[in-house]
């Protein structure tokens, strides 16, 4: 038991949760919570009970309709209750979960649908202005091995389920009988955002996504009276393998949101009593420049973690001393869930810095083009050892050799650097460090001084090509709401804060700046913008 914010709270012992897979983890949360809220959704408010049971009985019907172990089943939903009972109904069967985002068109869809061998997708029939069952019409020629579709709305095609009605089939006493499960068992396939080429499929084991959980509810002191809210997208792996899995671990209600707004997020916050906020930091950055932020009691708000991007001090600062959210910055990635992540007590400079020290039994390190650790101090790569890295890359058994050494280390593919204190601080991606007439730039640190500037709300500095340096950095930024930026200001300002050859060539003033469904800034097509806007060739 621990007293945070003059309450008394109850840190469970998660060790106990070793050795579970995701249906043991369920099950025993129903037992030990039974009538405790677990899901809050619109006007729906379910218990842990409620919840397990209500799984068991879509499970069994996926089970009559052909559903079995090893069989991959893809979510095509908007974030919803019935998002969560199908993913934890796929799961339960020890068949393989893959979240598919509704911003995917087309192309993506074709792609991750056919190289994963779906052979169930369960999919909303109309979002946001898209009708997915007619995009579906033009791709299924290409998917030989889609057999069952599941449909939530109100268009059900002929040979399709309706999963409302599978959902509200008639309670009774339901004994769900399915195949062994192993915790070592493919728990989910998520696909990367292919924004460094094709999406690749990571296949994470139920072991690897609830040893981390383990890890990083402990470091947080996650309680039984937390409460989550729900603003990341279920289709990432922030939201259902991470935020989902740390929430049932701990007997905590979690909040869902249709689509990340700032003001409803707000709102929820002081009308549940939100406790834990997880998100990226653009997150925070719209809920604090929200014109009716004051408005707003977020007093319940304890902790929580930003992870995606850079933590600018800044926004840090705000986040604890403004909101009151004594809020942990932290480092993962699909391939590992969480990897390390900031103390609950540790102070502003060190969370907006670093990302904390890795998780217990968590190794990392930072190593050179050869592979090689190298001293405190120095940037490198980052490579990462144990459980919670994932099993491989599906069907890409290159990729996957080239990602880990015979010593079983993964290499990230991000830049680090790691401080005589054992922390460790993000640098970048390898492919997004600018290397202008030989100096090497990294964007995180040019982004970092930018934040400073109070006026500025967003900033993404990228590399564009040059004949004369061979890059040269360019920064995009967005200005708060109703604020104006004059660019020779911003260049006088870098020009005092860092050398000369990190001040941004160019500086662009945007309205927005494109972002992924999780609400990161996509820096390739920033880049790709660019190249384009100017005829530029590298």
């Amino acid at each position: 038991m621990v007293k945070i914010k003059g309450k008394e709270w109850i840190v469970p012992d998660y060790n106990v949760f070793d050795g579970l897979n995701f249906r043991q983890l369920l099950e025993k949360a129903a037992r030990d919570y039974p009538k405790k809220e677990a899901l809050i959704y619109q006007e729906k408010r379910i218990t842990y009970q409620q919840f397990n049971e209500k799984v068991d009985q879509l499970a069994l019907e996926l089970k009559k309709i052909g559903v079995k172990k090893g069989d991959r089943c893809a979510i095509l939903l908007p974030n919803s209750i019935e998002f969560v009972y199908t993913q934890f109904a796929i799961l339960k069967l020890g068949a393989i979960f893959i979240p598919l985002s509704t911003r995917y068109r087309k192309f993506e869809l074709t792609y991750m649908l056919k190289h994963s061998g779906t052979k169930m997708l369960v999919l909303i029939d109309k979002f946001l202005g898209i009708n997915f069952l007619n995009l579906l019409d033009e791709i299924k020629g290409e998917l030989p091995e889609l057999r069952i579709l599941l449909v939530l709305g109100k268009s059900i095609p002929p040979g399709a389920y309706d999963l409302m009605e599978l959902l509200e089939k008639p309670s009774q006493p339901i004994v769900l009988e399915a195949d062994p499960l192993d915790e070592n068992d493919v728990a989910s396939i998520l696909y990367t955002s292919g924004s460094t080429g094709t999406p690749k499929g990571v296949m994470s084991t139920h072991r690897n996504l609830i040893w981390d959980a383990i890890r990083v509810n402990e470091r947080l002191l996650i309680a039984e009276r937390d409460s989550f809210l729900m603003m990341l997208p279920l289709s990432h792996i922030f939201a259902s393998s991470v935020l989902l899995t740390h929430a049932i671990m701990g007997g905590c209600k979690v909040v869902i949101m249709d689509v990340f707004e700032p003001e409803e997020a707000l709102s929820l916050i002081e009308r549940e009593g939100i406790s834990i906020l997880y998100g990226v930091p653009t997150m925070f950055v719209l809920m604090l420049n929200h014109p009716n932020y004051r408005k707003y009691n977020l007093t319940t708000s304890r902790t929580g973690y930003m992870s995606g991007s850079a933590c600018p001090i800044e926004l840090v600062k705000a986040v604890i001393e403004d909101m009151g959210c004594n809020i942990s910055a932290a480092y993962g990635m699909t391939e590992c869930a969480c990897i390390s992540i900031t103390e609950y007590g540790d102070d502003a400079y060190i969370k907006s810095e670093t990302v904390g020290r890795p998780l217990r039994d968590e190794r990392m390190k930072i190593t050179d083009s050869e592979r090689k650790e190298v001293p405190v101090g120095q940037v490198g790569e980052i490579a990462v050892r144990g459980q919670n890295v994932f099993k491989g890359y599906y069907k890409q058994p290159e990729a996957t050799k080239e990602a880990f050494d015979s010593e079983g280390w993964f290499y990230t593919g991000d830049l680090g650097i790691k401080d005589e204190n054992g922390r460790y601080g993000i640098v970048g991606r390898k492919k997004e460090m600018i290397i202008k007439g030989g100096f090497n730039i990294f964007p995180a640190e040019v982004e970092e001084v930018i934040y400073q500037i109070p006026s500025i709300q967003f900033a993404a500095v990228v590399g564009l090509p040059d004949k004369v340096f061979g890059e040269i950095p360019c920064a995009c930024i967005v200005p708060k709401p109703g604020e104006k930026v004059e660019v020779e200001e911003i260049i006088k300002y870098l020009k005092t804060n860092l050398a000369n050859y990190k001040v941004p060539d160019r500086i662009e003033i945007l309205p927005e700046l494109p972002m992924t469904t999780s609400s990161k800034i996509q820096k390739y097509k920033l880049k790709e913008n660019l190249i384009a806007k100017y005829d530029l060739k590298g």
